[in-house]
């Protein structure tokens, strides 16, 4: 089955990251794609090596150009299904005659950029029943786990704890993502900031990969433990270093699905989240990972020293987490289930 699968976003994210992850599995599945990005998105080197990649202007809600240029990317290469993602994207394509348009959402938009497609895919039960609460039609609303490829052995890490500065007796805890707001950084910082510079004799230090408008805030949180807390950057292959660390935390203030607790399970870390939508729906606390409330600084550093102070629950929420990123949110499993959605909407609208 021949897509076309269309983003308008500038940069990476885990929207993004999912969204380069299906292009991929689509094709290794056997099944042609089109795929459409932003003129000059950091998303275009991501999908470099798809056989037809397109570049739209996609500037605002009211690009005509990109409208028309979707739907003759979309005859051209006639396929059978658009998918777009997110609010841009999905009021941008109208989908041509013979083509049906399915829409990704991974949070809570706003309903009326969305109604116009044939079926829309969610992230999690919770956004699925949201968005039948909104009014769209449940049986054209499909709920499907996103998948986590996997690290292909011997995969270098970007640094090792010697360059970043981390002796290699301490305890690492891991984070990464933009350092905006609604990551919870700012919560995450002083929570590890407070536990002191050592658990039972061994070093404490805090990695955190990313970038954004937040960086010098966050800096300034985590002078208090200076030379312990590391901001490497913007990481190209962020996924190689979660097996440096012995701790992943997802710290978010607001979290629709959470990729990255499915990358730190697929590297066999244990996972500490916050009560976001995506943590409820990924963890089962005290079986597969830890659970705290949101921007909750003292619980979060409680649950923290809980999880660096005792090697075994660190191996058991590991092991339990690691199984349920295999058994859960499995590549061949996932693509399927976009297939056999793809196919559904065809015999209905096409």
């Amino acid at each position: 089955m021949r897509s076309l699968q269309v983003i308008a976003s500038p940069r990476m994210g885990g929207a993004e990251h999912t969204f380069v992850r299906q292009v991929e599995g689509l094709r290794r599945a056997g099944h042609p794609v089109v795929a459409a990005v932003r003129t000059g998105s950091a998303v275009i080197a991501a999908v470099g090596d798809a056989p037809v990649r397109a570049e739209l202007s996609m500037t605002n809600y009211l690009d005509l150009r990109s409208v028309m240029a979707i739907r003759r990317l979309a005859r051209e290469h006639e396929c059978q299904v658009v998918q777009s993602w997110m609010s841009r994207a999905t009021w941008l394509t109208r989908a041509p005659k013979g083509s049906v348009h399915v829409s990704r959402l991974g949070g809570y938009y706003h309903a009326r950029y969305f109604r116009h497609a044939h079926g829309w895919v969610t992230v999690t039960e919770g956004l699925r029943d949201w968005m039948v609460g909104k009014g769209f039609p449940a049986d054209r609303v499909e709920y499907i786990r996103n998948f986590i490829p996997v690290l292909p052995a011997g995969t270098p890490p970007p640094f090792t704890r010697a360059q970043l500065g981390v002796p290699g007796n301490a305890l690492l805890v891991v984070s990464m993502g933009r350092f905006i707001d609604k990551k919870g950084y700012q919560d995450l910082i002083p929570a590890f900031v407070s536990l002191g510079p050592q658990l039972q004799g061994r070093p404490l230090h805090l990695l955190l990969m990313g970038r954004g408008p937040q960086q010098k805030e966050l800096e300034a949180l985590a002078a208090a433990a200076r030379g312990r807390v590391h901001f490497p950057g913007w990481v190209d292959q962020p996924v190689a270093a979660l097996p440096l660390a012995d701790v992943f935390v997802c710290p978010s203030r607001e979290e629709a699905h959470g990729n990255v607790m499915l990358e730190a399970w697929s590297q066999r870390l244990p996972v500490l989240s916050t009560r976001t939508d995506g943590g409820r729906e990924l963890i089962q606390d005290g079986d597969n990972g830890l659970l705290c409330d949101i921007g909750d600084v003292a619980g979060l550093r409680s649950q923290l020293h809980e999880l660096l102070a005792s090697a075994d629950l660190r191996e058991q929420l590991a092991a339990r987490g690691l199984e349920t990123q295999r058994t859960r949110h499995d590549e061949g499993a996932t693509i399927g289930a976009y297939l056999d959605f793809y196919e559904r909407l065809r015999r209905r609208f096409a």
